[in-house]
């Protein structure tokens, strides 16, 4: 027996949709859902009395339940040897009227597929099929105190392109899906019975997200630093790849696209020294002024606003941790930590500890911390100025080795903070740490509110420690930068 996702997955990748039979792994969700999605869904459109279905209801079964109800969510249909699942469906004269909810503000053509294989069984087990529905949240919905699922969500007739165009109705889609379903079940339980397909290296593996069993498909920590597979935005690697080149420096350099931090890599290869375009970093170095801040926080994601002045998808900062350095040397550590709707003391207290002058060096900061700060203005508008005057000083600590001014082979072709550290301090890991990443912090804050006494101060010292790594290994980069330049300039001058 297979599902309608497992024909999904084997057109993604055959190898993922055997994984993701054999090899299932424990995934926690990206999203923080403080009420379940389909309650939600149900709710705004009424369905919330609805019959449901059951795991393991039989065609029958679920004829019954259609044939006693207007409504039925979560009913269940087979196929030959597939299953599908209908979020939910109303009976209509006319016929079947089906609703497909997506945690998204923008469900794409891509997912017509899935209705598409709904539709044909539906329709080969004597059902007609009237209208179908998306549902979907409204990204220009802002809450006010309480919730309104009517603003919050919305119906349409429609998907979304790539470009986040809703351009086709579902039944253009559908007319345009083409589709042998008796052969996509035949394919793919052909390949789910036979032996774990070999790796097949493709761009879909890395694009967008890293696909969670890349790690099980390939060993990268066996190639090389300088490995061709880690050169960055590069259209021509893969094939390069198969066709013998390790290296970059190996590369034929016509097949790059040219890009700056491309050259660094091609040139720290080629040399298997470290790239520095000193010039350039010293001129980017020289806008850094003290008292210099190190500034890192941490947020949660909510698809379904929680608090008022909130937008689907907007954040919530949780933690800070902040570093300052004086022009002598000295070094100061302050943070916040909180749960709940926390957003205003976040700000009160980021405003009482940063300094009122200096520079801020944030890591990846337009799309992370100055992007919050300017949310958190947008909620909170009598703090707005203020805000403002703090992310207009921050500097973006990541941009020396994203636009190629240093680059270091051990970097592997990645210039997040985690990478770089340990080409200039092995001795700071964090490996050595209980949170160890960005996403394990949001984990133990979303558990934080559920635990004992003595587990909620373990939980808020280890995200606490966490946080406050980051922002001194942003204090550890920039040092070492700074010695890099001045071990240039003495070897300038000895030669």
């Amino acid at each position: 027996m297979i599902h309608v996702s497992d024909i999904l997955h084997a057109q993604r990748c055959q190898r993922y949709a055997w994984n993701s039979r054999h090899k299932k792994l424990k995934q926690e969700n990206f999203y923080h859902m403080e009420t379940s999605f389909s309650s939600l869904w149900s709710r705004f459109l009424g369905f919330e009395q609805s019959a449901v279905g059951k795991t393991g209801d039989s065609n029958a079964q679920s004829a019954a339940l259609i044939a006693e109800n207007e409504v039925v969510r979560f009913a269940r249909f087979e196929y030959k040897t597939l299953r599908t699942k209908i979020p939910a469906l109303q009976k209509t004269e006319r016929g079947l009227v089906l609703y497909y909810p997506f945690l998204s503000a923008y469900p794409k053509e891509s997912e017509i597929l899935h209705i598409a294989i709904d539709v044909q069984i539906l329709e080969r087990l004597g059902y007609k099929v009237d209208q179908i529905y998306s549902v979907y949240l409204n990204k220009d919905y802002v809450r006010e105190q309480e919730l309104d699922l009517s603003k919050l969500l919305i119906r349409s007739d429609s998907l979304f392109n790539k470009r986040n165009k809703a351009n086709k109705t579902i039944r253009e889609l559908l007319e345009e899906c083409e589709l042998d379903l008796d052969v996509l079940i035949d394919q793919t339980c052909a390949l789910l019975e036979k032996e774990q397909p070999p790796a097949q290296r493709t761009r879909a593996c890395t694009t967008g997200r890293k696909c969670a069993y890349y790690d099980l498909c390939f060993q990268d920590q066996n190639e090389p630093d300088d490995s061709v597979l880690f050169l960055t935005t590069s259209r021509a690697k893969l094939d390069a790849y198969e066709n013998g080149v390790r290296r970059i420096c190996e590369m034929d350099p016509d097949e790059m696209e040219g890009f700056a931090l491309q050259y660094a890599q091609f040139m720290a290869s080629k040399t298997q020294a470290p790239f520095c375009d000193a010039f350039a970093l010293s001129t980017w170095m020289e806008q850094v002024e003290y008292p210099i801040s190190y500034l890192d926080f941490e947020w949660d994601t909510f698809p379904v606003p929680p608090y008022p002045n909130m937008h689907p998808f907007d954040v919530l900062c949780f933690q800070y941790s902040l570093h300052v350095e004086q022009k002598d040397g000295t070094l100061s550590h302050m943070d916040f930590f909180a749960t709940g709707d926390c957003r205003e003391a976040f700000i009160e207290s980021l405003l009482e500890n940063i300094p009122k002058k200096g520079s801020i060096l944030v890591y990846n900061m337009e799309g992370a911390e100055k992007l919050r700060l300017v949310q958190l203005g947008m909620q909170f508008p009598q703090y707005a100025q203020r805000l403002e005057e703090v992310y207009s000083r921050m500097i973006d600590l990541s941009k020396p080795f994203e636009q190629g001014l240093y680059y270091d082979n051990r970097m592997r072709g990645h210039y997040s903070l985690k990478s770089v550290l340990p080409v200039f301090n092995a001795d700071y890991s964090y490996q050595d740490l209980d949170i160890q990443d960005g996403m394990n912090a949001v984990f133990a804050y979303r558990h934080y509110d559920r635990a004992d006494e003595n587990e909620k101060q373990l939980i808020q010292h280890a995200i606490r420690v966490y946080c406050m790594m980051d922002t001194y290994a942003e204090y550890v980069v920039w040092h070492a930068l700074l010695d890099y330049l001045k071990q240039l300039e003495k070897e300038m001058d000895y030669a």
